[in-house]
């Protein structure tokens, strides 16, 4: 498979995810990452020199869309952590059927993304859980701290709220990072569970970029 050289190439290869129809588990909070999304922070890797020639990481990865995703874009490598061992194997299945020639340099674990300490990671892309199942409560900024800890740029989708970007600033200057970019986008997740009402629920998420050792905000308001 041929890198992609736009981000429409990159959301266009990623179409075999949109497809997809699977079980989620509630009480894990899984969701799909719409390919947009994914398309969008990776291609922002990708053009701030975080991706290409790189090796990427996804903590709470689900099906490998995001690490996949790394790959398509350039990136030398990539480490797909999950704790559901159910979505591991779907994800490699897909990931060596629709992706042969990418197949041999993901690597998929089956690990509490919370507890695994990596090395060599050069960036992390992930979208973790929101944490809004009472159960999961913080467990958003877990996946952010040991994201952190593990690499040098870290780049994260959460729900927004005030209150996670007080918390944000105050865990990443705890750790030594800095806040490099910030941007207001629209997520949407489609009719899951029970609980559901609407086919598709609409709210909105923030997508960060931390740095390590440097200092540089930009705002972006999603249009």
């Amino acid at each position: 498979m041929a890198v992609a050289r736009s981000k429409a190439e990159l959301e266009q290869a990623l179409r075999v995810y949109s497809a997809e129809r699977r079980v989620y588990k509630r009480e894990l909070e899984q969701y799909p990452t719409p390919t947009s999304i994914v398309a969008h922070m990776t291609w922002l890797g990708v053009l701030k020199g975080d991706i290409i020639g790189k090796t990427t990481a996804d903590y709470g990865c689900g099906d490998g869309r995001i690490a996949i995703a790394s790959l398509v874009a350039g990136a030398s490598r990539a480490v797909c952590v999950e704790l559901d061992e159910d979505m591991v194997r779907i994800g490699a299945q897909l990931a060596h059927e629709h992706y042969p020639l990418l197949y041999p340099r993901i690597l998929f674990i089956v690990g509490d993304a919370t507890r695994i300490e990596l090395r060599n990671t050069d960036t992390v892309t992930m979208n973790p859980p929101f944490g809004v199942v009472r159960r999961n409560r913080g467990i958003d900024m877990k996946f952010l701290a040991s994201a952190l800890w593990s690499s040098r740029k870290v780049y994260s989708v959460h729900k927004y709220s005030e209150g996670f970007l007080r918390v944000l600033e105050k865990l990443a200057k705890t750790i030594g990072f800095n806040l490099e970019y910030l941007e207001l986008i629209d997520f949407n997740i489609p009719m899951l569970y029970a609980k559901h009402r609407r086919r598709t629920h609409r709210f909105k998420a923030v997508l960060v970029i931390l740095a390590k050792g440097e200092c540089l905000i930009e705002l972006c308001a999603s249009r």
